[in-house]
C-alpha cells in the first residue's frame, strides 16, 4: 500500500510539474499595463498578421510552447540562436538597420534638387533620372515627403518596430528576463515618442521602411492597420503620448 501510495504521489507530482511548465506558472509574466501596452502598439500589426493578441506583451503567454515558438521563429527570421546573437541582432536595428541606407539615397535625391520639385510632379522626375518603375518611382517621391519632415529617421519606425518585437521575443524565447526586454523597450519607445508625434505618422514610417525593404506594396499592412483601428477593441485608442512609466 506505502509503495502504491508513494508511486501515485509522484506520478501526481511529475504531471503537476509538467503541467505548470506547459502554462508557464512561475514565470514572470508582463503587467497589463497602459504602457506596455503601448509597446504592443508598436508592433501590433506584425501581432495580428501572426494571428497572435495584440493586448498580450510578444502576443502570448509565456511558457514551452511558447518559448520553442519563439526560438523557432527567431532563428529562421533573424539568425538568432541565443543572447549573444539577440544582442548583435538588436544592436544593428538601432545603431543602422534599412533606415540609413535609404536615407542615403534620399540624400542623393535631394543633392540631385528633388526638394525643389512640386510633390506631384516628383514621382515623374525620379523616373526621369532612374532606370525604376512607376510604382518604386512614387514610392520613393513619398519617401522623399517623409524624409524633409524625419531626415534620416524617414523610415526609423521600421526599424524600431521591429526592435520593440524583438524585444518581446526575447523575452518569451529565454534569452532576456522580462525586466531586461520591458527597461530596454521602455527606453527604445521613449526615443519613438519623441520622433513622432502620432500612431499615424509613426506607421507611415513603418510602412515606408517596409515597402523599402520588402520591395512590395505596404497595402496590407495598411489594411491591418486600419482594420484595428477600425474594432471594437482598438489597441490605437491608446494616446499617443500616453505617459510612459516603469509599472514592472
Amino acid at each position: 500500500m506505502k509503495k502504491t501510495a508513494k508511486v501515485r504521489r509522484l506520478t501526481i507530482s511529475v504531471i503537476t510539474i509538467l503541467a505548470l511548465a506547459l502554462t508557464g506558472c512561475g514565470k514572470a509574466k508582463a503587467p497589463a499595463s497602459d504602457t506596455v501596452q503601448w509597446f504592443n502598439n508598436t508592433y501590433a500589426v506584425l501581432t495580428k498578421l501572426n494571428e497572435r493578441d495584440c493586448r498580450v506583451y510578444g502576443g502570448g503567454s509565456p511558457n514551452i510552447a511558447e518559448k520553442a515558438f519563439a526560438r523557432a521563429l527567431l532563428e529562421n527570421s533573424w539568425d538568432v540562436t541565443d543572447r549573444v546573437s539577440a544582442e548583435e541582432s538588436l544592436q544593428w536595428l538601432l545603431d543602422e538597420g534599412h533606415r540609413m541606407q535609404l536615407a542615403e539615397e534620399l540624400a542623393y535625391l535631394e543633392q540631385m534638387g528633388l526638394a525643389d520639385v512640386s510633390e506631384d510632379q516628383r514621382a515623374e522626375a525620379v523616373l526621369n533620372h532612374f532606370d525604376l518603375d512607376e510604382q518604386l518611382a512614387e514610392q520613393y517621391a513619398d519617401w522623399f515627403s517623409l524624409y524633409e519632415q524625419y531626415g534620416e529617421d524617414a523610415a526609423a519606425a521600421w526599424d524600431y518596430s521591429r526592435a520593440m518585437w524583438l524585444l518581446s521575443y526575447y523575452y518569451l524565447a529565454d534569452y532576456y528576463t522580462l525586466e531586461e526586454s520591458l527597461n530596454q523597450s521602455l527606453a527604445l519607445a521613449e526615443t519613438i515618442q519623441t520622433t513622432f508625434d502620432s500612431w499615424d505618422s509613426f506607421m507611415e514610417s513603418y510602412f515606408a521602411g517596409y515597402e523599402y525593404w520588402s520591395e512590395e506594396s505596404s497595402d496590407e499592412r495598411r489594411d491591418v492597420y486600419e482594420g484595428l483601428k477600425s474594432s471594437s477593441d482598438n489597441p490605437f485608442a491608446l494616446d499617443w503620448n500616453t505617459t510612459l512609466e516603469k509599472t514592472w
